[in-house]
């Protein structure tokens, strides 16, 4: 092993590396094989996570006094209850603003699943070797509507109405879409360690407060896939913190990643990683840092150049799963060569590759390629940035550039420059056009369903869950990055609806007209 000390040798590695960004993934599950799979998959778990004592702190004299119909829609939505004199009417409803209706519906019962149930259950529900529940062939093919909780709580969901002959392999991300704890604890992305003012609120900051009722939503609701990392920030220390006394059937399908060990040395100072026996152990302080016995899924980084070779990457991934620190291992930014030369030897002990993960979205395409090497190689295709910073998610327009915040300032004109948006005005046509189109789309599906059995599924589409569900629609996996209650909302209104062909296509024509 040769190291070199020269200043120029050293200043050209930080600059090559300063270049380059990093990512990861980590899950927790036993390591049994399953066996044979059935074609769907439904699971529902009734949970009541409680939000408010308002019930118990208000008297019934204070009930029946007479107030003002803000007074009680403000204390309404501070105890998460909605007053029963003031339920909208249909012909209220469809005048709603996004923020209005996702309020109201945060006040309805939990008592549906998601759309299209019927053609989620057409598979053979016999012999399912899982250890998740499903609904056997024998019973109804329809969940039960939970019981309602006592007053002030909330009544969650859980559903994965995915498709398992569309898994890869033997890993099975539930509803095929997971969030990612990249910015939990980084101040720069806004993370206060604290208490949070009415001004921290207006800035978009947040705490951990905001990311356990966040991720407690998610977790509770189908979206159960959670990435961290060593190199985000504190994140593996903070979801110690927010996934602790949480009760989860199911337990989440945690990951975590083994960075790049050049990147690593430059940011802890250290001398690199190298060899099949340095990936083990750091799995090993990652299950230590995120409070977990074993997580479900550890991924390699590229290294660039490994000292040890393909060969010791391949023997280090399969250390990690004998020593018991994760059922499966994947790679972030691997080329397609290392993947094949990976994916040969782990099967030659009987174990696969079972992820890789990269940059993917709506606005940045390039990746097209890797999602279909992936499948080809029986690799689940994981894509991160799914909404390009911003860009892809139509918030910021030409006549809108900054995306609704308040200005900064003079001169503030947003994070896009205006020539970047007025270029991508075709795309933001079609995105809004969309929102339109699948809502409606979706409004239709539900009314095949008898009123009482109609599932609850979010119909107010945004142009960010478009842009989320493209991704989808490709045939990959989304990260998305949650800080917030409000952030885990959005997110499952991606569940339920996907995006058909022709809607696929229109995105994709829009794209190339706008030289995407």
């Amino acid at each position: 092993m040769m190291f070199v000390n020269s200043p120029l040798a050293i200043l050209a590695v930080t600059s090559t590396v300063s270049a380059l960004s990093l990512h990861p993934l980590h899950t927790q599950q036993r390591r049994t094989h399953a066996g044979p799979r059935s074609s769907t998959a439904l699971r529902l778990e009734d949970r009541r996570d409680g939000l408010s004592d308002y019930g118990r702190q208000k008297s019934q004299s204070e009930l029946d006094s007479l107030q003002s119909k803000r007074d009680q829609m403000k204390k309404a939505s501070l105890s998460n209850i909605k007053p029963d004199d003031d339920t909208p009417r249909a012909e209220d409803i469809e005048n709603m603003t996004k923020e209005e209706f996702d309020e109201f519906v945060a006040t309805l019962g939990a008592d549906d699943i998601m759309e299209n149930v019927n053609k989620m259950l057409e598979g053979d529900w016999s012999g399912a070797k899982f250890k998740t529940k499903r609904v056997s062939s024998t019973q109804e093919k329809r969940p039960v509507a939970p019981t309602d909780g006592e007053e002030g709580e909330e009544n969650f969901v859980y559903v994965d109405w995915t498709d398992e002959s569309w898994d890869e392999n033997e890993l099975h991300i539930p509803n095929r879409i997971g969030f990612t704890t990249i910015d939990w604890g980084d101040e720069k992305k806004g993370f206060v360690n604290g208490k949070l003012k009415k001004q921290d609120r207006k800035e978009g900051k947040f705490n951990k407060s905001d990311l356990k009722k966040a991720y407690t939503k998610l977790q509770k609701s189908g979206i159960t896939f959670v990435e961290t990392s060593e190199s985000f920030a504190k994140s593996e220390s903070i979801f110690s913190i927010v996934a602790e006394d949480i009760q989860l059937e199911e337990g989440p399908l945690v990951a975590s990643i083994f960075p790049n060990p050049w990147k690593h040395a430059l940011r802890t100072r250290r001398r690199p990683r190298t060899g099949a026996a340095a990936i083990s152990p750091a799995a090993e302080k990652s299950c230590e840092r995120l409070g977990i016995s074993s997580m479900t899924l550890y991924q390699v980084q590229n290294p660039w150049y490994y000292l040890g070779g393909t060969s010791a990457l391949a023997q280090g991934m399969l250390e990690v799963i004998q020593d018991d620190h994760s059922r499966y291992v994947g790679c972030v930014d691997m080329s397609v060569s290392k993947l094949f030369k990976l994916q040969k030897i782990l099967k030659a002990s009987d174990e696969f590759v079972a992820t890789n993960q990269f940059d993917f979205s709506l606005t940045n395409r390039q990746n097209m390629g890797m999602i279909q090497a992936c499948k080809k190689l029986g690799i689940t295709p994981i894509c991160r940035n799914v909404l390009d910073g911003g860009l892809a998610s139509g918030r910021y327009t030409s006549t809108n550039p900054t995306g609704g915040e308040v200005s900064k300032g003079e001169g503030d004109t947003g994070p896009y420059s205006l020539r970047q948006l007025e270029k991508m005005d075709a795309l933001f046509k079609t995105l809004e056009s969309l929102t339109e189109t699948v809502s409606k789309r979706v409004k239709s599906d539900l009314l095949n369903f008898d009123a009482g059995q109609r599932p609850s599924i979010n119909t107010a589409i945004t142009t960010t869950q478009i842009a989320i569900n493209y991704v989808r629609a490709k045939g990959a996996v989304p990260l998305v990055s949650v800080t917030n209650p409000r952030a885990a909302t959005e997110l499952l209104g991606c569940l339920g609806w996907d995006l058909n062909e022709d809607e696929v296509e229109e995105l994709e024509k829009a794209c190339k007209s706008c030289g995407v």
